[in-house]
């Protein structure tokens, strides 16, 4: 109750200003409008004009009426050689790095499975994982299963017996030389 008592007599005490001018709407104003010529540019060091002292008739803010509000501004100068926000060595780095061919992949890569049995011979899973030159990646056994799942761990139990398996099975060859690599590297805990 005491704001808005407050409020009343705050807005009690303002002069009330009326405008003089009949209200146009914007199509006479812009029918009737004589041609402006442009605002003489009232420079007064000490006190800066008043937005409606440099406005015209036709309402517009544009350079004219920022230099009457404001005083003559800097000029702008144009300097042929441009200036980022990076230096001229971060540049001439980053468009070396961009010309630079991609490098490709250098090892042949692809993605191998199998059927294997769980570590007891109860049930069987099918294990996918990554061969990178000839190599069995360990990190990528049984990677279509969830980490961290019981599948998961008992599927990487399976390899690692799986692979034990292939080696003493197949002849000499690229072949058994990555499962036997991989039955000795690999530990599927890990």
């Amino acid at each position: 109750m005491g704001l808005c008592a407050c409020g009343l007599f705050h807005y009690r005490q303002l002069p009330k200003k009326i405008d003089a001018a009949p209200a146009l709407s914007s199509a006479f104003v812009v029918a009737d409008a004589p041609a402006v010529a442009p605002l003489p540019l009232h420079e007064t060091p000490g006190r800066p004009q008043t937005l409606s002292e440099c406005m015209g008739p036709d309402n517009l803010i544009d350079e004219t009426v920022a230099t009457c509000r404001f005083g003559k501004g800097q000029e702008t100068v144009r300097n042929s050689t441009a200036q980022g926000m990076v230096s001229a060595s971060y540049m001439s780095h980053y468009k070396a790095q961009q010309q630079r061919p991609r490098p490709r992949l250098a090892a042949a890569q692809f993605v191998e499975s199998a059927v294997v049995w769980q570590w007891d011979r109860k049930r069987t899973y099918h294990a996918e994982w990554i061969v990178t030159d000839a190599q069995i990646d360990g990190t990528s056994v049984c990677r279509n299963w969830r980490r961290g799942s019981i599948e998961y761990r008992e599927c990487r139990k399976g390899a690692k017996v799986y692979f034990k398996e292939q080696c003493k099975r197949l002849a000499e060859s690229a072949t058994r030389q990555r499962y036997c690599s991989a039955a000795s590297g690999f530990n599927p805990l890990g």
